[in-house]
């Protein structure tokens, strides 16, 4: 009699995690479910670790985006010149970078900053047209030259107001 009531309990109790488990889903899917939910602790260091996440991020752009707006002028890892972007009623400023394959015109002015010429093949430099934004960058990759805007922001663009300041 007693080993009959453990056979009946035990398939009740068999019956009942079959119930709450949907067809389609095994017992290996099921179990990896109930490993990927986490405990509290667990969605608390996740949270923590966005946060800060993007924390950086937005250190990282204002970091970036300090300072008078400044176009640099690199070819590979060599700085070769850097001027100041010019606001309008300023005169144009005009560089010609010598790269690998040969010289790219590059023009500053109160429009932004832009590629004139160059003599690479596909002439995407080219045509990305003016950069005028703290971060925005102009590249020839096969001449090796890349063109960089840092700074240029003020609070008011930033987005803080006069107690954050």
């Amino acid at each position: 009699m007693l080993n009959g009531a453990v056979s009946f309990q035990t398939a009740t109790m068999s019956a009942m995690i079959t119930a709450q488990r949907s067809p389609s889903q095994s017992l290996a899917q099921q179990s990896l479910i109930e490993l990927l939910k986490g405990s509290l602790s667990d969605r608390i260091l996740l949270l923590a670790a966005l946060l800060g996440i993007a924390m950086a991020w937005f250190g990282i752009q204002h970091s970036i985006a300090a300072g008078p707006a400044m176009v640099e002028i690199y070819h590979a890892d060599r700085l070769l010149a850097s001027y100041p972007l010019p606001v309008p009623g300023q005169p144009a400023i005009h560089f010609e970078a010598e790269g690998d394959l040969g010289i790219s015109d590059i023009e500053i002015d109160a429009k932004g900053v832009r590629m004139s010429a160059s003599p690479c093949t596909s002439q995407r430099c080219v045509l990305s047209g003016n950069h005028r934004h703290a971060g925005d960058m102009i590249v020839c990759v096969p001449n090796k030259i890349m063109v960089s805007i840092r700074g240029g922001r003020t609070a008011s663009d930033i987005g803080l107001d006069a107690v954050a300041e």
